[in-house]
């Protein structure tokens, strides 16, 4: 289950210039796909995904090496399973990507920065918001622009698998009505129902800026929020979510 970290910081972190050379072993293992896109007020909300399990680990040095900022870095450096190493190097290296794409700019010169709760966000880009999700070797990325300020966008992406505990953790996390659409649902199909609900929930409060910790006092679906779920490659289910203000 994805995670978000805050280093208490809001300090802007761009990549360093340079040719990626591995950028080429990237249409095998992590070429960059749509996954769906949502109209939010006068602006959209486009998502992507990257599937970063066959990325060789030769070409995820390379990547980190040419697309990540010193302080990105540092955080690369502390990561030490290698599917690990490749999502995070993966999400950075498509969100800049599509960003420079979007602004007319060459990637390396798209500034990131952390907010106090460690939300992304791009410098010198007004009416823009972002977010990464990974689970599992897949990374999501999602970019919102032409938005009306105060717009705030969350994506979450998880491995369809049955989860260890998932009664307890409705019972903890979920709604009633969340819990009665489960009460209805076994097997595989309990499973997408259980990870649908948890991937909108986190994608909120990733939206919000709350975390993880929040889970419980997300709404339920479409109360305050638009949940828009995205077109992933066999065995993962995730979504966007878009919250605007007021």
């Amino acid at each position: 289950m994805t995670r978000s970290g805050s280093d208490g910081s809001a300090a802007v972190v761009a990549a360093p210039a340079g040719r990626v050379s591995a950028a080429g072993q990237l249409a095998s293992a992590g070429r960059i796909v749509p996954a769906g896109q949502v109209a939010a007020g006068p602006g959209v909300v486009r998502a992507w995904w990257a599937d970063g399990r066959g990325l060789p680990a030769g070409a995820v040095a390379e990547l980190a090496a040419a697309a990540l900022a010193p302080q990105e870095r540092s955080r690369y450096d502390a990561v030490s399973d290698p599917l690990g190493r490749a999502e995070f190097v993966l999400a950075r290296y498509v969100l800049r990507s599509v960003l420079g794409r979007m602004l007319g700019r060459p990637p390396a010169r798209v500034g990131l920065a952390l907010d106090r709760a460690g939300r992304p966000w791009v410098t010198d880009a007004p009416g823009v918001d972002v977010s990464i999700a990974h689970a599992a070797g897949l990374v999501a990325v999602a970019v919102g622009s032409g938005l009306v300020p105060g717009t705030r966008i969350g994506v979450d992406v998880e491995e369809v698998r049955t989860v260890p505990r998932a009664g307890d953790l409705a019972r903890r996390l979920f709604s009633p009505a969340e819990r009665a659409r489960l009460g209805r649902a076994s097997g595989r199909a309990g499973d997408l129902l259980w990870l649908d609900v948890w991937t909108r929930r986190e994608a909120y409060v990733k939206a919000v800026g709350t975390g993880v910790r929040s889970l419980a006092g997300a709404p339920d679906q479409d109360v305050g929020h638009l949940w828009h779920p995205l077109r992933l490659p066999r065995g993962f289910t995730g979504g966007l979510v878009v919250v605007e203000p007021g």
